[in-house]
């Protein structure tokens, strides 16, 4: 049976420990993976030799950390080892002392040369890599309180009497804590420690993290009040342990073994990466500091209302909003405005430029010409909503909410070429037509900007989902069938239903769609969310926001036609920032923002770390 024995890791891999027997012999391997969760290289014999330099064929290594120093690694490790115990002068005998703490030395980590027994710590040791403090070495030790010691030789360690980090009330941590790893960053030094709670007969681990001054090892600069993860509670195997843990590019992998030889590993971000003093990041949009940015314009009595969830787009220099209007008879219509710093409104026009006009988004489902013909039909709760606007080659395609007043709200489109929409032609609007299916509600219809795997790809929505289909055309000469999924997530703040919000953002990490959601726990407040999806598969969400980017908090977003709802439709990026418009409590238009790599690497590095098994042919 394979043995585990520790991880390890030399340049861009992940070596594995392990040791088994064959034919009474014992062997003492490691294999690599490039992952750190797919163990599948080369595997190489490892070589220990005792201080006799005699090679040792023991290999009874048990819970082995290993530490980059200058001249090479060092590794600490438990051996159970045979010694004769004296009870008296009179009274000995031979037995077997458990986890006897050693030390050992490698220059390439296969070939290992024993230095002796460690003395002065008890308990788990972490020493602080490529690090001397007044020329010894650096460690911090301890199963119960983490303290701090000093070695010159990895041998005889001389503890420090203050304890470092103790149990604290109140918080994730408030039990026994013990050193796992630490790691030396530009800043600070890192330090990864576990928590140990007893639930029932099982053992449950959660993780912490602190950091500590490299002038001064004892200085403790932050410590996260809630853990870097979290081992879940519905797994609780007999016997479970934390095996070791890595820093690969900009991730901290955890390794934990469960039983014997199973061993799953989980992929953090790095805590307080960026000074040593911030807890975990989320991402974030900023809001304009004047928001609202289009309000209602009383003296236009189409729009005097309500003027809100607009669509934008970034075109010619200028940033162009076709956003919803109510007036004094509740028809739903659209209106125009521009900004060149997307904040801004430099101008708004006095008419609207698109109306209700089609049976199937008329109240009353009547032939509309004009706005005239409404009002003086009683105009009536109805017409055109939500517009969003994807540009593709050389037409800016809109899709919006078609509703009659009577029947089920339906998703239409309609064009118009772009060099048309900037003339201001708005009697270029090709003839909407209905893309949706009768009888059901489908909004949030929105369209990529250009094709995946030759297809042009759209998401709508019917309750509780985000749908996802894959058309040759768009000419949509058969209504959308959902030949994908998207769901909210049960337990988060996106638990009950999910909407496309504006037309997707192709980016270096893939698709960004803004979106927006309600929860179970907050069943009549929208809030706004971003996820990021694959750029050859837009189905498969790669990233996506565990907290709100936006909660309808502020007055304007409460004080209207709908209080607690915050709901985009728009989003563009603008020398190099990210702008995302929508609307506030269903009567104003907003704007919200933040510099896009700054958004994307908060939005990647906020994800609840998964859990998956560790793959290799050793245990597979």
């Amino acid at each position: 049976m394979v043995k585990i024995i520790g991880v390890s890791q030399k340049d861009e891999e992940v070596l594995l420990y392990y040791s088994y027997k064959r034919d009474n012999n014992t062997f003492f391997k490691t294999i690599a993976s490039k992952d750190g969760f797919s163990f599948k290289e080369k595997s190489y014999y490892v070589i220990v030799t005792d201080e006799k330099k005699k090679e040792d064929r023991s290999y009874n290594w048990k819970n082995a950390k290993f530490v980059s120093q200058k001249n090479g690694y060092f590794v600490l490790y438990n051996i159970d080892l045979k010694e004769r115990v004296t009870l008296n002068p009179k009274k000995s005998f031979e037995g077997i002392i458990n986890n006897v703490p050693m030390v050992a030395f490698s220059e390439d980590l296969i070939h290992f040369s024993t230095r002796g027994k460690i003395s002065g710590v008890t308990g788990p040791l972490a020493i602080v890599p490529l690090m001397k403090f007044r020329n010894r070495f650096v460690g911090y030790y301890g199963e119960k309180n983490i303290q701090l010691a000093y070695s010159g030789d990895f041998k005889t360690w001389k503890p420090e009497e203050k304890e470092l980090l103790t149990p604290r009330k109140d918080f994730f941590d408030d039990t026994d804590l013990e050193v796992g790893s630490v790691f030396s960053q530009p800043t600070h030094n890192l330090l990864i420690y576990y928590v140990k709670k007893h639930i029932g007969k099982n053992l449950h681990y959660s993780v912490g993290a602190a950091t500590f001054s490299k002038k001064n090892p004892t200085e403790l600069l932050a410590r996260s009040d809630k853990p870097i993860w979290e081992f879940p509670r519905h797994l609780h195997p007999g016997k479970i342990a934390p095996l070791g843990c890595v820093q690969l590019k900009d991730q901290l992998i955890l390794y934990w073994l469960l039983g014997e030889n199973n061993i799953y590993a989980v992929s953090c971000p790095i805590p307080f990466k960026t000074d040593g003093l911030k807890d975990k990041v989320f991402a974030t949009l900023k809001r304009f500091k004047d928001n609202p940015i289009i309000k209602p314009n009383a003296n236009n009595s189409w729009e005097s209302r309500a003027a809100f969830n607009t669509a934008a787009v970034y075109e010619d220099g200028r940033v162009h909003f076709v956003y919803r209007a109510l007036g004094d008879k509740d028809l739903s219509v659209f209106g125009y405005a521009t900004s060149k710093d997307g904040v801004n409104i430099d101008e708004r026009l006095d008419e609207p430029i698109y109306i209700p006009k089609e049976p199937f988004e008329t109240p009353g489902q009547r032939v509309m010409a004009s706005l005239a013909d409404h009002y003086l039909s009683g105009g009536g709760y109805g017409g055109v909503e939500d517009p969003r606007i994807t540009k593709v080659d050389d037409k800016f395609y809109m899709t919006y909410v078609a509703f009659d007043g009577a029947t089920p709200p339906r998703v239409a489109i309609t064009s118009i070429k772009v060099d048309d929409f900037l003339a201001r032609k708005w009697d270029k609007w090709e003839r909407p037509r209905l893309i949706s299916a009768p009888g059901m509600v489908n909004k949030n219809a929105v369209i990529f900007p250009e094709k995946v795997n030759g297809k042009y790809v759209v998401f709508h929505r019917v309750f509780p989902n985000i749908l996802v289909d894959f058309v040759d055309d768009l000419e949509f000469n058969d209504y959308l069938k959902g030949q994908y999924v998207i769901t909210p997530r049960k337990d988060h703040w996106d638990s009950k239903k999910i909407g496309a919000g504006a037309p997707p953002i192709k980016t270096k990490d893939g698709w960004l769609l803004i979106y927006q959601s309600v929860g179970h726990q907050d069943s009549s407040r929208y809030k706004i969310g971003a996820m990021v999806l694959d750029i050859n598969d837009p189905t498969k969400v790669l990233y996506r926001s565990n907290q709100p980017l936006i909660s309808p908090d502020m007055p304007y977003e409460n004080e209207g036609h709908k209080a607690g709802v915050v709901y985009p439709c728009g989003a563009i990026v603008k020398d190099d920032n990210l702008f995302v418009y929508y609307g506030g409590a269903d009567t104003v238009v907003c704007a919200a923002s933040e510099n896009l790599d700054k958004f994307l690497y908060q939005l990647k590095h906020s994800q609840t770390p998964k859990l998956h098994p560790v793959k290799s042919p050793l245990f597979n």
